[in-house]
């Protein structure tokens, strides 16, 4: 489990929307972002992390409010 770790959240359908974010905690099913924007359950999204050679699709399954300007993301990988 990999945790406290920046990575990149960005939409797989190729727009411009990306966000750096920090993973809160990881596994081989899923993982949960701390990130500064609201991400829409059912988006599918890229994360990926160049220090660890990690790139994996994903579907965002959450998106929890945690403070006005904070979200925790919850995504499932493919």
């Amino acid at each position: 489990m990999i945790t406290n770790t920046i990575a990149s959240l960005e939409t797989a359908d190729g727009s411009a929307v990306s966000e750096t974010v920090v993973f809160e905690n990881i596994s081989e099913h899923g993982a949960r972002f701390i990130t500064r924007r609201r991400w829409p359950a059912g988006k599918r999204v890229v994360v990926s992390d160049v220090l660890v050679n990690f790139r994996a699709a994903a579907e965002v399954i959450y998106c929890a409010p945690l403070s006005p300007r904070r979200f925790a993301v919850g995504v499932k990988f493919d």
